[in-house]
């Protein structure tokens, strides 16, 4: 990554406006299939802080040239103190353009009008977890939604057939960000919203393992300071349970052993009961829900570095988020995982890059608690909704 992060404001069209020249602090935060943010400081009497309002948005990119980071203004906040001679301070906020996912809910019945919403479910058979995960995508928000929930700018990137085949219920309404979340974290993919040209488009992505060629140490002389700290896991057996209401009940248990935790047991339900058992995919069905639930469950390392771009290995170069690196701990021991983060910072004759490596997209014992209130309100989603049906 060029030491020089150059930042542009763009309309709600897309269109570029003019470049901020005069920042005094930025920092960017793109995030492994989640909502990355951009924080820009600067002088409120600079020529660019008239066209930074809320509506407009920020482009970063490299001093190369490449993009770091794209998305909508959400926040101007504007200060100053007796002793500013000046006409004080803006602190500017934007977030990603994958926020345009977390905007939408996963209808039962995409093309149906609300008052048609009649199915409980959205069913997914897809020949691929891409083809999937672009359905959802297209029928809620994209070009095939209906115009009323039509996002006008987002489009769609060619199909690439990622993943084996995809079979899932959906519960209705469940949000459509989280639920890529899900199906991208147990097929191992990545997914992301760029702006391409004057549109945003999804992708769908296979991370790279740059575990080999990507490598932190004191030893190599590309780190300042790393810290390593493990989350243990929430779930190493999954107990999926289907039917039971109008089918046969059927029961199955699905056991992942954690590395990072051998012999440790925890028990899960999986709530299935929704689905069934007469469905010629019965067992599809239950394996993806047991996967998922072994994978969300999963303990975790989580590394933060901060690596030093040298001329034979460069943030986003030689690795991006969603890579897979390693990095040297304690003892000599080597540990791989994926980059779930990278913070880029410049300010006025410094710039800095610092990577959080596996673990969760946010401190590790706060987000596995939101995740495990996430989970009982799915659990509660479904039975509400079996009660409705």
């Amino acid at each position: 990554m060029s030491n020089a992060l150059k930042v542009y404001i763009r309309n709600s069209t897309l269109q570029r406006l003019g470049q901020v020249s005069e920042y005094t602090s930025l920092t960017v935060v793109p995030r492994f299939n989640a909502i990355g943010a951009i924080a820009l400081e600067l002088p409120a009497d600079s020529p660019s802080a008239p066209l930074l309002v809320e509506g407009n948005g920020l482009i970063v990119k490299t001093g190369s040239g490449d993009t770091v980071l794209t998305g909508p203004i959400r926040t101007v906040d504007w200060s100053r103190s007796e002793s500013d001679a000046g006409g004080g301070q803006l602190k500017v906020g934007a977030v990603s353009d994958d926020e345009v996912l977390a905007r939408y809910a996963c209808w039962p019945a995409p093309t149906a009008a609300i008052g048609s919403q009649t199915a409980p479910l959205y069913k997914i058979d897809a020949a691929s977890v891409e083809t999937g995960m672009r359905d959802l995508v297209n029928l809620n928000a994209g070009p095939g939604a209906q115009a009323s929930r039509r996002h006008a700018l987002l489009t769609l990137a060619t199909n690439g057939l990622r993943g084996g085949a995809l079979v899932r219920q959906v519960n209705q309404f469940d949000n459509l960000l989280v639920v890529l979340q899900d199906i991208a974290a147990a097929a191992g993919l990545g997914f992301r919203v760029v702006q391409v040209g004057s549109n945003l488009q999804f992708q769908v992505f296979t991370p790279t393992d740059r575990s080999a060629t990507a490598r932190f140490s004191f030893g190599l002389g590309n780190l300042t300071d790393a810290n390593y700290s493990t989350t243990p896991p929430t779930c190493t057996r999954a107990i999926v349970v289907a039917g039971g209401g109008t089918s046969p009940r059927v029961c199955k248990v699905y056991d992942r052993a954690d590395p990072l935790f051998p012999g440790l047991t925890l028990e899960q339900f999986v709530d299935q009961t929704s689905v069934d058992t007469a469905s010629v995919d019965l067992a599809a069905q239950m394996d993806q829900a047991g996967t998922e639930a072994l994978t969300n469950g999963a303990g975790s390392g989580s590394l933060s570095i901060s690596p030093i771009d040298l001329p034979n290995l460069r943030y986003g170069r030689d690795y991006n988020v969603g890579d897979t690196v390693s990095a040297q701990l304690r003892g000599g021991t080597w540990y791989t995982d994926v980059v779930r983060e990278v913070t880029l910072t410049s300010s006025v004759g410094e710039s800095s890059v610092k990577a959080t490596v596996g673990g969760d997209n946010a401190d590790g014992a706060v987000a596995r608690i939101y995740q495990y209130i996430a989970r009982i309100k799915k659990d509660i989603g479904r039975l509400t909704t079996r009660k409705a049906a």
